[in-house]
């Protein structure tokens, strides 16, 4: 009797495990979802990444580092190939600085190339976060991975690819050339193969690392020779929500 009773208990709990544990799967597409929501509503953060590719086997790494504040400051580095440039962004003004013209300027401004002796326009540059997130929301195939510890952040981690079709739809309704036009390289957009691999972290759903791979081909306009290129970027957002300063450069 007792022996029947603990297989007919037995049973009932191998069958309450599976439901159990699908109540409990994490839903990756509203974490995603809230990830982007939290970490571009931050009132400041700080930012660092490497990206290395391979163009034609001949690899190449660039590093950059950036911080910014609410609502439109920001303060950014980058390195790489020999060369470096810094950028500032306060409201509508911005300003450069590199290493072919060390001293700041407000942008757009013109300077001499010393390697040609032409003269050169340098325009500061900047992707607005909400933009550089955007892939994520066509990602597909979300898989979860172990969590991991980030910056002493709990954090849950995983890894999608992109819908490139979808992502090229959306972006083919939203931009338009100067003529009215669809930018013709939207459609190469949908041979690239991107990957996103997350690490959110779990009391706020800010995002604590992001990586993205790459890998596309694209025709060299001057020799009309097919190249290959393949990158990979990792980088790291911190110091969210903390006191940081941002001030134009002295001129």
């Amino acid at each position: 009797m007792n022996r029947a009773k603990y297989l007919i208990i037995a049973a009932i709990v191998s069958l309450l495990v599976p439901v159990v544990g699908c109540s409990e799967r994490l839903n990756l597409r509203e974490v995603t979802t809230n990830a982007i929501t939290a970490t571009c509503e931050a009132q400041s953060y700080r930012a660092s990444a490497v990206q290395t590719y391979t163009v034609d086997d001949k690899i190449e790494e660039s590093t950059f580092e950036s911080e910014f504040v609410a609502p439109d400051c920001s303060h950014q580095k980058t390195s790489g190939d020999g060369k470096w440039y810094e950028t500032i962004f306060i409201g509508d003004k911005s300003y450069i600085r590199g290493s072919d013209m060390p001293k700041w300027c407000e942008s757009p401004c013109q300077y001499d190339d010393p390697s040609t002796g032409a003269t050169v326009t340098a325009q500061a540059t900047s992707i607005p976060l909400e933009k550089e997130l955007e892939p994520l929301n066509w990602q597909v195939d979300l898989e979860p991975l172990p969590d991991e510890v980030i910056d002493g952040a709990n954090c849950w981690h995983y890894r999608g690819k992109v819908d490139m079709d979808s992502y090229v739809d959306m972006l083919q309704k939203t931009t338009k050339s100067e003529n009215g036009q669809i930018p013709e390289h939207l459609e190469e957009m949908r041979r690239w193969i991107r990957n996103f691999e997350l690490w959110v972290e779990k009391d706020s759903y800010l995002i604590r690392q992001l990586k993205s791979e790459e890998r596309f081909t694209w025709v060299n306009p001057d020799t009309g020779e097919e190249s290959l290129f393949t990158g990979s970027t990792t980088k790291q957002f911190y110091d969210f929500n903390k006191p940081i300063s941002i001030e134009p450069p002295q001129m």
